[in-house]
């Protein structure tokens, strides 16, 4: 009988926590963690493998907490005075979950020449078990 495709890369959640570590503990002062790094340096061929992992049960704590602890970097990188956002929100709606919707908001006639105000914020909405919004 043929094997179906390629053995996985980990099968002990164990090792791969050590792994994820390694990646942490080898990043310097002001190196800025990133799950397609975190990736590229647990042997992925691709950022949804880390998608596809989480998804095991036995490896799904491991995955959540290492893309927790670059979530972290990311919201507090959002409240430092200074920081350039729009790279931290794309990464926080790509990686970790958040939305960005635009409201329209507008007021009289629709023959009137108001201005529309276009309103930006970001949400933080659950996702599913499973459920990713990178995929």
């Amino acid at each position: 009988m043929a094997p179906n495709g390629r053995p996985p890369l980990y099968s002990d959640p164990e090792f791969l926590s050590e792994k994820i570590d390694q990646y942490f503990d080898k990043l310097e002062p002001g190196d800025i963690p990133t799950i397609a790094e975190l990736a590229f340096e647990l042997g992925f061929a691709s950022r949804n493998a880390l998608w596809e992992y989480e998804k095991k049960p036995e490896f799904s704590d491991t995955i959540k907490k290492a893309r927790l602890r670059i979530e972290v970097d990311r919201t507090k990188r959002l409240v430092q005075s200074g920081t350039p956002t729009a790279g931290l929100i794309f990464d926080l709606c790509n990686n970790h979950g958040y939305k960005n919707p635009q409201h329209l908001k507008h007021s009289g006639d629709d023959d009137d020449d108001t201005p529309i105000k276009t309103v930006n914020k970001i949400e933080l909405v659950a996702v599913k078990p499973n459920d990713n919004a990178a995929d």
